[in-house]
């Protein structure tokens, strides 16, 4: 015969249950010596340069509301705005859609107004300057309960881990001051998995896998926003 519980010890189960669900979902950075890094090489395009602007790229401003993940930032080897910096110059460098790439080491104030950016382009002798606001980076995991078949095998997973990137971008003309260009792009990266444990080399393909989307949709906006760049 079941015992009937009382309200103190229910709610002592509970809470007992509830923080084993927590503990399973949550994930702690690995050693630093351990830790992925997101950087890659892109693709080289040979080809002329679509522009013939200098351009000019700030350094990413983080505009993140939360952190990578719970309060936690530090899951890679270099901090995340650091690694972002260099994806975007190389990222551009290679797309061959300018004929000079710059990166610009000083920064701008987190809101600049026009007349800042204009003065920080013109210092570095660029004609178009691009500055962007990351605005999501961050790691989630949920459980699920998904039992499927795919790619002739059964797949069972336990947890859904996502990772989410968003930043906007503009583009902006030094001479006239006009911005010739502003996005928003969004990505998302989703693994399934069994084991409560998260290995860092998957952390390191899908912070690849939605870098290189993101760049994907980036290069290609600014390729079809060519008659006003030229302008």
């Amino acid at each position: 015969m079941y015992k009937y519980l009382k309200k103190p010890t229910f709610f002592l189960i509970s809470i007992f249950f509830f923080s084993i669900c927590v503990q399973s979902q949550s994930i702690e950075p690995a050693s630093k010596a351990k830790r992925p890094s997101f950087m890659y090489k892109p693709d080289l395009v040979r080809r002329s340069a679509k522009y013939e602007q200098k351009l000019g790229i700030l350094p990413v401003i983080d505009s993140r509301i939360s952190m990578f993940y719970g309060e936690e930032d530090d899951f890679y080897r270099d901090p995340i705005i650091t690694g972002l910096n260099r994806i975007f110059n190389l990222e551009l460098r290679y797309s061959g859609l300018f004929s000079e790439i710059t990166s610009i080491k000083k920064g701008s104030s987190e809101s600049p107004d026009i007349k800042e950016i204009q003065s920080i382009g013109k210092l570095n002798g660029a004609n178009l300057v691009l500055i962007t606001h990351l605005t999501e980076f961050n790691f989630s995991r949920t459980p699920v309960d998904i039992y499927a078949k795919g790619l002739g095998a059964r797949i069972e997973a336990d947890f859904a881990n996502s990772l989410k990137v968003s930043f906007i971008s503009q583009l902006i003309d030094i001479d006239t001051g006009l911005i010739l260009f502003a996005e928003e792009i969004n990505r998302e990266s989703i693994e399934y998995a069994r084991s409560r444990s998260f290995k860092s080399d998957l952390l390191e393909k899908m912070t690849k896998d939605v870098l290189k989307q993101s760049f994907s949709d980036l290069k290609i906006l600014i390729q079809e926003n060519g008659l006003r760049i030229k302008s």
